[in-house]
């Protein structure tokens, strides 16, 4: 044996040995977020409730801590007072936390318009023009109702002097709906199938994408998430995981309805099929994007409209929209 071998075979037998020893490299540590969910069936809630089943959090390196909270007030009131670090939001909601001094911004889009649904009985009432001197339930404070209202403006209606409004929530906007006290219901998914379902009559007959779309000439967000500027500056390397997460909670839904379902109905206690019904029918459509890419003149235009029709009484500053 040469020298040269001996040499070559002592450091191939000491590389084995620090392999054999050293161990697998220590993988890099999940960053830790929390965040609000609805205990009730939500948009909000659903998307979490799959996330967290399917372990796409720790997936994507992210420890996500959900927080639940059983009033939307005290939902909201946590990304306030920075109890949680992100909660998912409607665009206008948005607008007047930002505009209240809350330090967030809009980092994701969460939820396309589809899941707004106006639903009837009345074979006479076949758009929003022919609820004029009928009414409605819909809940006033949500910015739901705000696009509506937009909508009906547009229209040549006025919400609360050409239709009576009935304030109600989703749930108790099925329930005014069924017991015929109200011509017309405002409500979303997952209440929206919920409430078809009840009656073979119902019919919706507008949804919010379409009238986002004749009002602003583009499509709108129902629901942005939006994040704590404390986190974000904590927490920078958590927005692309966080971007992959959510990602891949879209597309287990999408190639996974069933178990979805499943999941959904288990944790929210969703009659089943009912989540499926509401994806498989186009109503409801999660759909996580960058708000810093192409959607940010969309979501600044929501703002926008919402001040032109004095929903809201300023536009917030451009920082509200993240840019990394």
């Amino acid at each position: 044996m040469t020298h040269r071998v001996a040499v070559r075979m002592a450091l191939s037998g000491l590389m084995l040995v620090l392999t054999l020893t050293s161990g697998p490299a220590p993988a890099e540590a999940p960053i830790r977020a929390k965040i609000a969910r609805l205990a009730f069936p939500s948009l909000v809630t659903m998307m979490v409730d799959v996330v967290k089943d399917q372990g796409l959090d720790r997936k994507n390196g992210i420890d996500l801590e959900v927080q639940t909270y059983g009033a939307i007030s005290a939902f909201y009131a946590a990304l306030a007072t920075g109890e949680v670090d992100m909660t998912v939001a409607g665009p206008h909601v948005l607008q007047k936390m930002r505009n209240e001094g809350v330090p967030i911004k809009a980092v994701f889009t969460y939820a396309r318009l589809n899941a707004l649904a106006v639903i009837t009985a009345d074979p006479a009432v076949r758009s929003i023009a022919g609820l004029k001197g009928k009414s409605i339930a819909a809940d006033m404070g949500s910015s739901e109702y705000q696009i509506l209202s937009i909508y009906g403006r547009a229209q040549g209606i006025v919400f609360g002097k050409d239709v009576t409004v009935v304030q109600a929530g989703p749930p108790l906007a099925r329930t005014q709906l069924q017991a015929k006290r109200v011509d017309a219901a405002m409500t979303w998914e997952p209440s929206a199938t919920l409430t078809l379902r009840d009656n073979p009559q119902y019919r919706v007959i507008l949804t919010g994408d379409t009238a986002w779309r004749s009002i602003a000439r583009a499509n709108g967000w129902q629901l942005v998430l939006a994040m704590r500027e404390d986190f974000l500056r904590r927490s920078p390397d958590a927005v692309p995981r966080l971007l992959r997460m959510f990602q891949d909670g879209q597309r287990f839904i999408q190639t996974n309805l069933d178990d979805a379902d499943r999941i959904v109905s288990g944790t929210v206690k969703l009659p089943p099929g009912v989540f499926k019904e509401a994806v498989s029918a186009g109503r409801l459509v999660y759909d996580v994007l960058p708000v810093w890419e192409g959607e940010r003149r969309v979501i600044w235009d929501m703002f926008k409209m919402a001040v032109d029709h004095g929903y809201l009484a300023k536009l917030p500053d451009e920082g509200v929209i993240y840019q990394p």
